[in-house]
Order: C-alpha cells, then structure tokens, then sequence
C-alpha cells in the first residue's frame, strides 16, 4: 500500500504544477490581437466595406412608444 500513495502523491504533484502552470498562463498573459485572413480555394466572394475592424451599422430598434410596420391612422 505504501507505494500505491506514493504514486498517487506524485500523480497528485504533477496534475497540480500543471494546473497551476495553466491557470498562470491564462490568468497573467494575453495573447496579442492580430487579424488573420486566408485565401479559400475555388471559392468566389464578394468584396464587402465591412470588416471585423469596421462592424455594419445596424438599423436602430424603434422607441417604447413606436410600433414598427404599419401606422394606425
């Protein structure tokens, strides 16, 4: 049995230095934001102004106290 616990603590040791290897890894450092684009084969586009940088601009929601579509009159 002596050695089944020895093995389990050295198990237990790993997974903790490399749970808290990763958890300072996340915590501590950001990735830096680059923006990635790569040609599809045999695929044609279409070329739009929006990007990810540039988002579409968006048809506002109407007000509380207007209705979309028809008016009553």
């Amino acid at each position: 049995m002596p050695t089944l616990f020895r093995f389990l603590m050295i198990v237990g040791v790993i997974a903790g230095v490399i749970t808290g290897s990763l958890y300072v890894l996340a915590e501590y450092f950001q990735p830096e934001p680059k923006e990635i684009s790569k040609a599809l084969r045999n695929v044609k586009g279409r070329l739009d102004e929006t990007t990810a940088a540039t988002p579409a601009v968006e048809a506002a929601p109407p007000a509380a106290g207007e209705s979309s579509g028809r008016r009553a009159q």
